[in-house]
């Protein structure tokens, strides 16, 4: 998936905020960054997505806050591509011009707590509790409102994007956007190829012929643009696959580390344990709190 720089609206044309909604057999955006804020919530669809550095299994009903120039990417599950599936994905996102943002905000001295805001969601914020709920339904509202009516529940957006606490932050402190234009097909190629083949053994010399380098130059280039291994990047995949399938509830975990791509359990429980920074069986009861 390629970080490329996307427009979403010439500058002219776009005030503080627009609203979009997506209906499609699948999300079809490449990986990719811009300048104005997304909020996003996933009305209908599943699959992978990274933000940043960060790379996770997600789900309907999932709301987040993108910052400016964060690159990020929504790749569905396999079977949104398959000729006779019935599912969609659908969603609703707010963008927002950061610069005009904080320009309207320091008018009425709201700008320290902009910042902040914007500050915060460089990272990627996942909203859940009462927040996500406000959020989502205020969101959810503003599709079919007239101009005055938005800019009131966008206001009610800012309220409580400001004031919430129950948020996570995705991407980690101090990740900064190293992809360059030139990244594109290259990125493209290796993140598709590990989502579509991560249950099964890949060996770092075929990932690098898929992009034309040497073994030793893709692990220097990946690092660089990732700020991770390739390998950790693929456990990374593996693992919340584990986590949506421990989810499900369907899947004993003894059986758990061979579905995913490992080849030994005590390797899928090591791994589990570094990245979720517990045991799979401690997740499992953390899903029953």
């Amino acid at each position: 998936m390629k970080p490329v720089f996307a427009k979403i609206q010439e500058e002219s044309q776009m005030g503080i905020f627009a609203v979009r909604v997506i209906d499609l057999p699948y999300f079809s955006t490449e990986f990719h960054f811009h300048k104005e804020c997304q909020l996003v919530y996933v009305v209908e669809s599943e699959g992978r997505r990274i933000i940043g550095d960060n790379v996770e299994n997600f789900n309907s009903d999932e709301l987040i806050l993108l910052g400016p120039d964060i690159p990020h990417v929504w790749h569905n599950d396999r079977k949104y591509f398959d000729r006779d599936n019935s599912a969609h994905a659908r969603s609703v996102a707010l963008f927002i011009d950061p610069d005009k943002l904080l320009a309207s905000m320091a008018q009425f001295g709201l700008e320290r707590q902009t910042e902040l805001l914007l500050k915060k969601s460089q990272r990627g914020m996942k909203f859940s509790g009462q927040a996500k709920k406000t959020l989502k339904n205020i969101l959810l509202e503003m599709t079919d409102q007239q101009p005055f009516a938005q800019l009131i529940s966008f206001m009610r957006i800012l309220d409580t994007l400001t004031r919430t606490r129950e948020y996570t932050l995705l991407a980690s402190h101090g990740y900064v956007n190293t992809y360059q234009a030139k990244d594109n097909d290259r990125i493209d190629t290796v993140f598709k190829y590990v989502f579509s083949h991560f249950k099964n053994e890949m060996q770092l010399d075929d990932v690098a012929k898929l992009v034309n380098m040497n073994k030793q130059a893709f692990c220097r280039y990946f690092k660089s643009r990732t700020q991770k291994t390739f390998v950790q990047f693929v456990n990374e995949v593996r693992i919340g696959h584990a986590c949506k399938l421990l989810a499900e509830g369907d899947h004993p975990i003894a059986a758990l580390a061979y579905e995913c791509g490992f080849n030994s359990l005590s390797n899928f429980n090591r791994f589990f344990r570094e990245i979720k920074l517990m045991t799979p069986r401690d997740y499992c009861r953390s899903l029953e709190e």
